[in-house]
């Protein structure tokens, strides 16, 4: 049966697997609604009243997995539910660190569509790195997308190079727009009758023309993908 009341996030798994992100989007939520003392008193007297501590209950209860709501189903303070949790799963990240490294050291601009797929998974990595105490800076991100082009795009990544960009948001930026015109070029191309001449302007890269790409190389790589 679906839920009668819509989750504000993910449910906590059963592993704890995603209890990083959880906890915080738990406290966010219960601080919203002002019971973000009922798991955190600032002190001893810091008191609450039984419907508050069923409110933050019910939150906390309802944002874990079927699997964990029925392990701690006689469990009704939410402060003890809560410290429960904390001693379960706060080392996850010493589970998650050595996958998250891998999935890092894995990630190949080459083995993905376009820079928003590149993006979707550059960033779930790299929270998940936050996540864990671990910080990537600007060149960082940068050095990895431009050093992972597939080879025979390797010119086009030296121009990126050349541009000496310092934050990896203007870096791709620049990508997805010079991405989306080479896609309206390419629709161009598509849309030309059989036998027509091609353009000079017409490039069926993944990304524009770079200022010093000659001619020809144009050509021989419109030619590879007719």
């Amino acid at each position: 049966m679906s839920d009668l009341v819509k989750r504000e996030f993910d449910v906590l798994a059963p592993n704890g697997s995603n209890y990083l992100a959880w906890s915080i989007d738990a406290e966010i939520l219960l601080a919203s609604k002002d019971l973000l003392r009922m798991i955190k008193p600032k002190d001893d007297k810091d008191k609450s009243t039984p419907a508050e501590q069923a409110m933050a209950l019910h939150i906390l209860r309802h944002h874990l997995s079927t699997t964990l709501k029925n392990e701690y189903m006689t469990e009704r303070n939410p402060k003890v539910l809560w410290d429960l949790l904390h001693e379960r799963f706060e080392k996850i990240e010493t589970v998650l660190l050595p996958h998250v490294k891998h999935e890092w050291a894995n990630l190949r601009f080459q083995n993905l569509k376009t820079v928003k797929d590149y993006n979707t998974a550059l960033y779930g990595i790299t929270t998940c790195m936050k996540l864990c105490g671990l910080k990537l800076e600007d060149k960082n991100l940068i050095e990895k997308i431009l050093s992972t082009f597939h080879p025979n795009l390797r010119y086009i990544s030296r121009q990126y190079k050349k541009d000496n960009y310092k934050k990896y948001v203007g870096l791709s930026n620049a990508m997805q727009q010079d991405q989306g015109d080479d896609e309206t070029i390419m629709q161009n191309h598509l849309s030309r009758p059989t036998g027509a001449v091609a353009t000079p302007e017409a490039n069926a890269t993944s990304f524009k023309n770079k200022k010093d790409i000659k001619g020809k190389d144009l050509r021989k790589i419109l030619m590879e993908w007719l």
